[in-house]
């Protein structure tokens, strides 16, 4: 059909639907005319409505006292200059963006270089903190103290908490804050208690544990613990490969429902070469608490704080003290314990033999374990080496590696004892160090009430973990993560923590 035949059926359409619109109008306008009840509706609305419409108008004129205001009105044009777009980006970055730094106080640490970690550079808070009695685990910092601040864009210091947890049962943990008051800054100091939920974590390992354990996202102060956490395991040159696996439950830490700071590992289980291994931490009468086993034996690296047979303390630990041979006056950076001579010297813990030496003016037969990536023993002075004790050996807690004498520069049969951590000499007596095997009954029995949760949830871990699909060839480390607040534990913050 050509376009013209179209565009001529179409119309001779629309003009029959007009025609037939035009019909049905023209009947009902008879019909409405010819019934006497419906003309006087008509006439009616057709009178009432210009008279409706003269009241409105009427009603909305105004009136003589609002012509006179409205005559009064002077009209006043001023321009408003508008700020430049530049300026209000710089406001809104430099005063409204805040972050929020977290720190742990360190050894020797200065105000400075605390701030510097927080990413402050605002030097009246500087002075208000050190004229402040309350902030003084700030000028003189105790070693751990967690430390969380409020920092704008421009390094300007907004607000500031300093925890100071208790290191004993009697006294309440207090939280100082310090808070910016318009140009100046408030300071007060309250008891706190943590509420503690669990966060848990699931991996397989590709590389290395820290590496699966940070893809999960497990929190580096999390993963610090994991080599205390295995000790004894690792410590025995044993090494997660790949296609292991771990289960993770620790702690996080919420003060008023905000996230604080993780806590300790709770428990943890790795598998390795298809033999699963699980620790727990339990009190154990330490400040710190350690990690067990079910059976109430240690994971972590137990030393022997005397590692000698019958002996007693000659000479202690001291940054200073006369020597008895040279009369030289230096420190004395180990512990010496008088014993006869052929005593039985021990390993103080699980290790391997690093140095096997003869020093005639100085140690004499001495050897050096190394027990971790962090601590090494020194044994010196004695009258002999067991002969299977060479560089290499691993020795366990306890093994007889050699027998007290008075070699070397000694006035008597004596063991010269050393303990180092991190290159470091330290007291091997009064040193936080494990020294217990096993838990007590009531330890135990504490452990294993605390534990029946635990397992549980490592158990539900385990089976989140075998229920992802596991390529044919190399493992890849896809598992569920399951992290934050997954379920509310006590809020009663326990010591050790």
């Amino acid at each position: 059909m050509s376009a013209p035949s179209i565009l001529a059926k179409n119309l001779r359409s629309v003009g029959k639907a007009l025609l037939w619109l035009s019909r049905t109008a023209l009947e009902q306008w008879e019909r409405l005319i010819h019934s006497p009840y419906r003309r006087v509706c008509l006439g009616a609305a057709f009178s009432i409505l210009p008279i409706s419409v003269s009241i409105a108008a009427f009603s909305l004129a105004p009136d003589d006292v609002e012509k006179n205001l409205r005559a009064s009105q002077k009209l006043v044009q001023t321009s408003i200059p508008m700020p430049a777009i530049a300026d209000q980006i710089n406001v809104v970055t430099t005063h409204r963006l805040v972050a929020t730094h977290t720190t742990y106080l360190r050894r020797n640490d200065t105000l400075n270089a605390i701030f510097a970690r927080l990413d402050i550079d605002d030097s009246a808070a500087q002075r208000f903190i050190r004229q402040q009695a309350l902030a003084q685990a700030l000028v003189s910092p105790r070693e751990g103290v967690y430390v969380q601040a409020k920092v704008s864009a421009d390094q300007q210091m907004q607000s500031m908490k300093i925890f100071l947890e208790s290191r004993s049962t009697d006294r309440e943990d207090t939280v100082v804050k310090i808070v910016k008051r318009g140009k100046g800054f408030t300071i007060s100091s309250a008891p706190f208690r943590y509420e503690t939920q669990q966060g848990m974590a699931t991996g397989i390992i590709k590389t290395t544990l820290d590496d699966a354990a940070r893809e999960h996202g497990v929190p580096e102060k999390v993963i610090e613990q994991f080599p205390l956490a295995f000790e004894r395991f690792f410590s025995r040159g044993n090494k997660l490969d790949a296609g292991d696996s771990f289960r993770l439950i620790y702690e996080r830490k919420l003060l008023d429902g905000e996230f604080v700071r993780t806590g300790k590992v709770l428990a943890m289980a790795i598998t390795h070469k298809g033999q699963s291994l699980e620790t727990f931490w339990a009190e154990d009468g330490t400040r710190d608490g350690g990690y067990y086993k079910l059976d109430g034996t240690t994971n972590q690296l137990a030393f022997i704080r005397v590692p000698v047979e019958g002996a007693r303390v000659t000479s202690s630990f001291m940054p200073m003290r006369r020597h008895p041979v040279t009369g030289i006056l230096r420190p004395h950076q180990g512990t010496d314990f008088g014993a006869p001579k052929g005593n039985k010297i021990y390993a103080a813990a699980d290790g391997v033999v690093t140095r096997r030496r003869f020093n005639e003016g100085g140690f004499g037969y001495y050897i050096m374990i190394t027990h971790d990536e962090s601590r090494v023993t020194l044994y010196a002075h004695m009258s002999k080496i067991m002969p299977h004790i060479q560089v290499g050996t691993r020795v366990r807690r306890g093994e007889v590696v050699g027998l007290v004498g008075a070699t070397g520069l000694a006035t008597g049969p004596h063991l010269h004892y050393e303990l180092r951590v991190n290159d470091r000499q330290v007291n091997p007596l009064k040193t936080p160090i494990p020294d217990k095997e096993e838990l007590t009954t009531e330890e135990l029995e504490d452990l294993l009430s605390n534990a029946r949760v635990l397992t549980a949830r490592l158990a539900l871990l385990n089976r989140l973990q075998t229920a992802q699909p596991q390529p044919a060839t190399e493992p890849e480390a896809d598992s569920v993560q399951l992290t934050g607040d997954v379920a509310p534990a006590s809020v009663k913050k326990k010591k050790g923590s």
